[in-house]
């Protein structure tokens, strides 16, 4: 399997990573963001700079994912924050704000 140094850049500061249900993609969540790795190929499939995130969670193999904030850096999500995001259409469908931190279960 290639390395997780990609043609778009070497991944900065890992702070979490995960597969999906089915072990098709690693998750990777980074200080600048994330990236959607193929375990077939080892490629990236979708990154986003988005700023620090602590939690990237993909739904099998769609282009559902949860994204949660580390709350550093500029623009960075805050980590009482969740985002669902579609990567086919790159849009958010769902934004919601907790009282407290989202914890890793």
């Amino acid at each position: 399997m290639p390395s997780l140094a990609s043609s778009s850049g070497p991944l900065h500061g890992i702070l979490a990573a995960s597969f999906n249900q089915d072990q098709s993609c690693l998750a990777v969540a980074t200080t600048l963001g994330f990236k959607i790795y193929s375990c077939d190929t080892g490629t990236v499939c979708y990154e986003d700079r988005l700023g620090a995130v602590r939690i990237v969670e993909m739904l099998f193999c769609t282009s559902l994912l949860c994204v949660v904030g580390n709350g550093e850096g500029e623009g960075g999500l805050s980590p009482r924050r969740l985002k669902v995001l579609n990567t086919s259409s790159h849009t958010c469908i769902a934004d919601l704000t907790f009282i407290s931190s989202i914890l890793v279960g």
